[in-house]
This record gives C-alpha cells, sequence and structure tokens, in this order.
C-alpha cells in the first residue's frame, strides 16, 4: 500500500494501454453472476482468502505463496481468485492492461436495467518481501464477502462493479489502467470505493478512515454505520497513497477505506515477511465489511436519497 513513492506511469502509456487492450475485454453489458451462493460464511471465508493468498494455507497441493509480487505467484493468486468467484456464482473477467499487469472483475446488474456504476475494489499484489495478509488480502477479503452479499438481494437499483486491482505497489497501475479503461468506455460511474489495509485494531474501537471522500460520502458512511448493530467509528483524511487516487485524478467521485493507518493503530508488518494471516484482526474485518456491505444496500436501494439530501 504505502508510502506513495513508487514508480509512476505515464498518462499516455495508460491510455495507449486501456485502448491496446480494454476493449476486447470491456465491461459486459448484462451480467458476470451466474447463480449467487446463498448462505456464505462470511466468517468463514474471510479466514479462507486471507489465509490462502498470506501463504498460510496450501494454494495448491503442497505450495504456499510467499507473496503476490513475483508474476508465477499472482498467476496462481489469480486462478485461486477465479475458482473462489466462480463457486460464490460469479464469473471473475481479466483486465489484460499491460503484458504484465491484470486486474479481475465483475459486474453484479442492476435489475432494472440501470447505466449507471458503484465500483468496489481492492489490490490483490504485494511488495515484494512480503505475504501481503493486511496489505491486501483483507481488502480482497472485502471485495469477495461484499459481491456474496449483494449477490443474494433481489433488486438493486444500480450496477455494481467488483474489482481487484495489480500492481497497486507499484505505482496504483493497476488501477489508474481500469478507471482510464472506465473513462474509455463512457461508463456513468455514482462513485468509487477502494479498500487496503483492514486487519488491524489493536485499541479494538472499529474505527474506519475514509481517505479524500468524495462530496457526500461521509453522510453517506455515517448513515450506513448507524443502521450497523455494533457501532463504527470514522475519520476522515488526506491520505492519497492508495488506488482510490487513480480514480479521482480521471475526475471519478471516490474515496478510500482503511484502518486507522494516520490516527496511530495501523499494523506494523507492512510490507514486511511478518505481515501473516495471525496478525489479521478477523472480527474487525468483518465489522468493516458490514460497512461497505450496508453503503452498498444504501447505494442500491430504488428508495435511495441523493447523498447531497442525507
Amino acid at each position: 500500500m504505502r508510502p506513495f513513492s513508487r514508480v509512476t506511469v505515464s498518462a499516455a502509456v495508460l491510455a495507449f494501454s486501456g485502448l491496446f487492450f480494454g476493449y476486447a475485454c470491456a465491461i459486459p453489458s448484462k451480467t458476470s453472476v451466474q447463480n449467487p451462493a446463498p448462505g456464505v460464511d462470511i466468517a468463514a471465508l474471510q479466514k479462507e482468502i486471507v489465509s490462502v493468498l498470506a501463504g498460510g494455507s496450501d494454494i495448491k497441493p503442497g505450495i504456499k505463496l510467499p507473496n503476490r509480487a513475483a508474476l508465477e505467484n499472482k498467476a496462481m493468486a489469480r486462478a485461486y481468485l477465479i475458482d473462489l468467484w466462480k463457486r460464490l456464482g460469479f464469473d471473475l473477467q481479466a483486465h489484460d492492461y499491460s503484458p504484465e499487469g491484470r486486474n479481475l472483475f465483475a459486474l453484479l446488474p442492476s435489475t432494472i436495467g440501470s447505466s449507471e456504476f458503484v465500483v468496489v475494489g481492492a489490490h490483490y499484489d504485494t511488495a515484494r518481501n512480503s505475504p501481503g495478509a493486511n496489505d491486501d488480502a483483507t481488502g480482497v477479503a472485502v471485495v469477495t464477502a461484499a459481491a456474496a452479499e449483494m449477490g443474494r438481494l433481489p433488486a438493486r437499483s444500480r450496477n455494481i462493479i467488483f474489482v481487484l486491482f495489480d500492481e497497486e505497489e507499484r505505482g496504483l497501475r493497476g488501477s489508474r489502467a481500469f478507471a482510464q479503461k472506465l473513462k474509455d468506455e463512457n461508463r456513468v460511474v455514482h462513485s468509487v470505493h477502494t479498500i487496503d489495509q483492514m486487519g488491524w485494531d489493536a485499541d479494538g474501537d472499529r474505527t474506519v478512515e475514509l481517505e479524500i471522500p468524495f462530496d457526500g460520502a461521509v453522510a453517506l458512511y455515517e448513515k450506513a454505520a448507524k443502521a450497523l448493530p455494533v457501532p463504527v467509528l470514522l475519520w476522515t483524511t488526506t491520505e492519497a497513497g492508495s488506488d482510490h487516487t487513480a480514480f479521482r485524478k480521471l475526475g471519478f467521485p471516490a474515496v478510500g477505506l482503511t484502518e486507522e493507518y494516520r490516527h496511530q493503530d495501523t499494523t506494523p508488518h507492512i510490507h514486511r515477511p511478518t505481515d501473516a494471516a495471525e496478525t489479521v484482526d478477523f472480527a474487525y474485518l468483518r465489522s468493516t465489511t458490514n460497512l461497505v456491505v450496508e453503503v452498498l444496500k444504501i447505494l442500491t436501494r430504488f428508495d435511495f436519497v441523493p447523498l447531497s439530501a442525507i
């Protein structure tokens, strides 16, 4: 995830990659969901995701991932995620934006044929010397669980794109390419919500930071937090070091979600070999997942009130 002193890619190169690779894998007009799995055990699902992606469990018989930076390791991670999402009823599509970069995404369509999209994403790659349990297998676990939960709803007023970004650790390359893809395809995007590092809560206060929230985002998240059975506290920050920044730079309303990165309650294991599954607070991860799901329910309700009126 951070710090943000990474290799960057020029806008011209990204635009070219979007043109070269994007149209072969355009966001489908109908659906990427088949038969959503009923009654998913979210706690067990999230523990499996973090453990497998971070090398706590075998990703293949006898093979554990040391990181998700090497190309062969990322390929195994993608294969695992595609199979997992298929079990949940979703068809993950590939967005090949460069010879080495590949995002994964799925569309959960509106049930009324809306042309408006909500985007929810997290990066699946890691720093080279880290198994990346918190950074960012926890974000992948939030996005996956949110897809499973939202897929069970009988009706939705907006489309939702769930996306897993590649190469966040190399200058937000995956999210920059996906943002360009949405722009090139003239998608009407209501808002973008990205999750990065969501597994550390040493003081137990369940606080979530909203990074550079778009206009109306704070009210939206406060409304969602009030609907939860267990309170969730919210801070706003000006942190720009993750995938939400890529969308904001192209004019999309975006917000990043993370643990208390700016308020001194964040993992000490970032980008280290110790960023392992046993350091993740799964109760906190589930709490934040509930918040994200509630936000998505608000955004896809048929009685949705414009953000300015919340």
